[in-house]
Formats: C-alpha cells, structure tokens, sequence
C-alpha cells in the first residue's frame, strides 16, 4: 500500500473516535438489557451507529486509492476494538446480554466495512473523473481577461 502515512492517521483518529462514542454513551449501554422494544431499539442504535463511523470514515478514506483494499477491514477492526473490550472488561451491566451486544457491534463493523468498501471504488471514479478533467482543462485565461491591460484608461 502507498498511503502508508494516511493509512496510520485514519487508523488513530478511527480508535480515537470509536473510543470517545464509548465512552460517551457507556451510560447507555446498559438499555440495551432492557427486555422490551427500549433494548431492541438501543442495541440496533449502537450497531447502526458503529457502522456509520466506519461508513464515513471509510467511503472518505477509498476516495484516494486506485483500486479495491483490505485496508477497510482493518480499520473495521480498530472501530470494534473499543466497545468490544470495554464491554469485556467492565461488562457494562450487560449480563446475559453481553453476547448479543458484541455480535451487534461486529456484524455492525463487518457491514459498515463492506458497504463502505463498495461506496469507496465509486467515489474512487467519481474523484478520477474530476481530477482528470482538472488536469485536461485548459490553461487558457478567458476572454476577458487576454489583453486586459489594453482596455485601462491611460491617465
């Protein structure tokens, strides 16, 4: 991989924010032990909001490349890191309901990784697309602006 260097940065700021939702909403982990349609409702939130963190930051992250790369899967991996082992140290008041949280955030990451993977190689052509037209434009000043000097009123 030649993006070596964006590749770390993304990987940092994906722990960074991935810890930060965490640790934010570690209250609200312990809805999702609710029995009713409370738990259902915060365990969906949690794995479509894990999935949308790698969702951006991955569509972003393919925009650049040539070509499809593993890289996503990692940087799925560095996302599921956080809450997987908090959950797995603390616990969180999970209980019996630590197991189905953990599977959400997985298959939440899994997903997020894989569409965004998809939306990548299409922002991928889109940003080729724009970039050669950019570089095939011509360099010629308008109309306008040829000669303009000729048009100053001498005083």
């Amino acid at each position: 991989m030649d993006n070596i260097p964006r590749f770390i940065f993304y990987c940092t700021g994906v722990l960074i924010v991935s810890g930060a939702f965490t640790l934010f909403t570690s209250e609200l982990i312990t809805k999702v032990n609710d029995p009713s349609y409370v738990g259902l409702f915060f365990l969906l939130g949690f794995g479509l909001a894990y999935m949308n963190i790698i969702f951006m930051i991955g569509r972003r992250f393919m925009r650049r490349l040539n070509g499809p790369s593993p890289a996503l899967y990692i940087i799925a991996v560095l996302v599921a890191l956080p809450p997987l082992l908090w959950v797995g140290i603390t616990g969180a008041g999970l209980g019996d309901s630590k197991l189905v949280f953990m599977l959400t955030i997985i298959v939440g990451c899994a997903l997020g990784a894989y569409f965004s993977h998809k939306a990548g190689l299409k922002a991928q052509v889109k940003f080729q697309d724009n970039m050669r037209q950019y570089i095939n434009q011509d360099e010629k000043p308008p109309d306008e602006l040829k000669n303009s000097h000729e048009n100053l009123n001498k005083n």
